[in-house]
C-alpha cells in the first residue's frame, strides 16, 4: 500500500513537471486552438457553450473607457 501511495506521489509530481501552463495574457489568445474544437469564436452556435472561452475569457478584466474613469 505504501508502494501504491509513493507511485501515485510521483506520477503526480511528474505530470506537474512536464506538463506546459500557458495562460493567456491577452483575450485574443483565448480564441487560438480552443481545446472544445471551435474553428470560428464568435461566429458559430457551437462556441457559445465552450466552457473553456468562458472560462478564458472570464480571467480578464473590463476596463471603463477613458471618458468613464473619473465619474464615480
Amino acid at each position: 500500500m505504501v508502494q501504491d501511495i509513493i507511485f501515485c506521489l510521483q506520477e503526480a509530481a511528474l505530470n506537474l513537471i512536464l506538463k506546459k501552463y500557458y495562460t493567456p495574457r491577452e483575450p485574443a489568445e483565448c480564441f487560438i486552438n480552443p481545446p472544445c474544437g471551435c474553428a470560428n469564436p464568435g461566429k458559430e452556435m457551437k462556441c457559445e457553450d465552450c466552457p473553456y472561452l468562458e472560462g478564458c475569457l472570464s480571467n480578464f478584466k473590463v476596463s471603463q473607457p477613458r471618458h468613464l474613469k473619473n465619474c464615480r
